[in-house]
């Protein structure tokens, strides 16, 4: 406004002497007539003035409303940019106030998802989880503020206001396979076994540790994610997972006081697995048990290592270090067995990442973990009923989890603990529509291009087990949700890509209401074609 010039309404003219003194009646009139519409152009340019003076003002104090953000838009993505054309994304600073996207206007708030990849085969097995990369990070950024797509008219979840940063901690052995996930957009830590086993003090753990779930001692890479610091929570993934809906409430209620009313209501919405559970005046980790693989006369249940929402900590990451470097296991399952000798041994897990988690935050961080609804969050979508074979008669038809209640003698009542007393809900059963997040375990991974029938064991006596652990339609519809997902990415690769990304062949044939034309056959998975080795993913996600 500096080349604005106001020049006055009304000039003052020099007195001029009238030579008639006597004026009529009419003229008096009119030169009242013109004084009062002199005063009326000098009222309202003044508020005019005044208008323009506080505008002026209110412009200074916010110069984004002078240089109105950018949008940069691909297919129905965008991300909002500034004039310098970087991507509007802030870290909260730990020592900050914790409120500070409370407002609106604000930056979000950068949640760290993370996954691991800790064991590299050869061939499609790779590419499957590759492709799972992709498609996780997809359904990450969906449900972000940063996705600027059609509403979902189905559902009344709002979206999100949380950013997010996607991180891969990478073990040694599988290294080559970085720059590929470095190019979908993760951070790559490259990490060896934070523990080796001849740093295990306990015989027993040291002599046993290599031969646990997939990976051993490797597995211990995933406690990593506690080293990311610079963001107020950290969510680790395994990587065969979708997320279907914002994660918001757990953000809220971890970053919010319980007082605070974003907090307190986000405590309000979120389906634990045992609402009468007091809830932990700070909370500092959102997990759930490995239920289908529980035993309903075990007090101790591993968590589901598919996802941990916590806060980052390297002090944390110290103690986990700390008690499995002094290997305090005992071998053997049930009471007296595993870490302290507590009961967390012989399930499967219980030495690796499955087993130390649920002892740390049971045990030594005890209350300060939210065990959230199996059904809902981190669905494996398989039954939590108990089938036998072992103790068939005794415990046949009870929830899988260890009684709740007790009888007068203080003994569990395992004849309450049944579906129908609503002591478990059959997540085999659970609509999509109340599905936070899958993980595709039972269901079978979607790159594997099966349906999820039970297979036949050589042990017949799990025959009828393994019949009834999942709903083949229910779980065939959330594999159709993965490969939905994994359009939508491909679409918009190769609308960013301005068509160097070329789209892989839908016309596979095998199961095409599930797969989308992606299986030509059972095991025949057809592969996401990889963009340019130049390509920034960037021009996806602008970000």
């Amino acid at each position: 406004m500096c080349c604005t010039r106001v020049v006055p309404l009304i000039s003052r003219q020099p007195m001029v002497h009238v030579a008639h003194r006597r004026e009529s009646n009419g003229g008096r009139a009119a030169r009242l007539t013109g004084r009062r519409v002199q005063r009326i152009f000098v009222i309202a340019f003044i508020v005019a003035l005044s208008f323009y003076i506080v505008s002026i003002r209110s412009l200074l104090k916010s110069p984004s409303s002078l240089f109105p953000a950018k949008t940069s838009t691909v297919g129905f993505f965008a991300t909002e940019k500034g004039s310098d054309s970087s991507s509007s994304i802030r870290v909260l600073d730990t020592h900050q106030s914790l409120q500070t996207n409370s407002d609106e206007g604000e930056e979000p708030i950068v949640i760290a998802h993370a996954i691991s990849l800790i064991k590299c085969n050869k061939g499609s097995s790779v590419t499957g989880f590759l492709d799972a990369a992709a498609v996780l990070r997809h359904s990450i950024h969906k449900n972000s503020i940063h996705y600027k797509g059609p509403a979902d008219n189905s559902s009344s979840t709002p979206p999100s206001r949380y950013s997010y940063q996607m991180y891969a901690i990478v073990h040694t052995t599988c290294e080559q396979n970085a720059k590929v996930l470095q190019q979908l957009g993760y951070e790559i830590l490259v990490k060896d076994h934070p523990v080796k086993k001849e740093d295990i003090k306990g015989e027993w753990l040291r002599n046993h540790i290599e031969h646990e779930n997939c990976c051993g001692s490797a597995e211990f890479i995933k406690l990593y994610a506690y080293h990311l610091e610079k963001h107020p929570i950290v969510v680790h993934w395994d990587m065969d997972v979708a997320i279907l809906k914002p994660l918001d409430d757990l953000f809220d209620s971890m970053i919010f006081p319980s007082t605070h009313p974003r907090g307190k209501s986000a405590r309000q919405r979120i389906e634990r697995q045992h609402d009468s559970d007091p809830w932990p005046e700070t909370i500092d980790a959102f997990l759930t048990r490995d239920i289908t693989s529980a035993k309903p006369w075990e007090k101790v249940t591993a968590v589901q290592g598919g996802f941990l929402v916590a806060r980052p900590d390297k002090a944390v990451f110290d103690q986990y270090i700390e008690f499995i470097k002094e290997g305090n296991y005992i071998g053997g399952r049930g009471d007296g067995t595993g870490w302290a000798g507590l009961g967390y041994g012989g399930f499967q897990g219980a030495m690796a990442y499955q087993g130390v988690v649920a002892y740390y935050y049971d045990q030594l961080r005890p209350n300060t973990a939210v065990e959230l609804n199996v059904c809902r969050w981190n669905q494996v979508s398989a039954d939590v009923i108990w089938r036998g074979p072992e103790k068939m008669d005794e415990h046949h038809m009870q929830c899988r989890e260890y009684p709740r209640n007790t009888l007068p003698d203080g003994k569990p009542d395992y004849a309450l603990n049944t579906p129908s007393n609503n002591q478990c809900e059959d997540c085999r059963n659970t609509p999509i529509t109340a599905v936070k997040t899958a993980h595709y375990t039972a269901c079978k991974k979607p790159w594997e291009c099966k349906m999820a029938y039970p297979r036949n064991p050589r042990d017949k006596k799990q025959k009828y087990r393994l019949e009834n652990l999942v709903n083949v339609t229910m779980c065939m519809d959330l594999v159709r949700e993965w490969f939905a997902l994994r359009r939508e990415f491909e679409d918009a690769l190769t609308v960013a890509s301005g068509g160097a990304a070329k789209l892989s062949d839908r016309t596979g044939g095998f199961q095409d209401q599930y797969f989308l034309g992606y299986c030509k056959g059972d095991g025949k998975y057809t592969a996401i074609e990889p963009p340019p080795q130049d390509f920034d993913i960037k021009r996806v996600y602008g970000m």
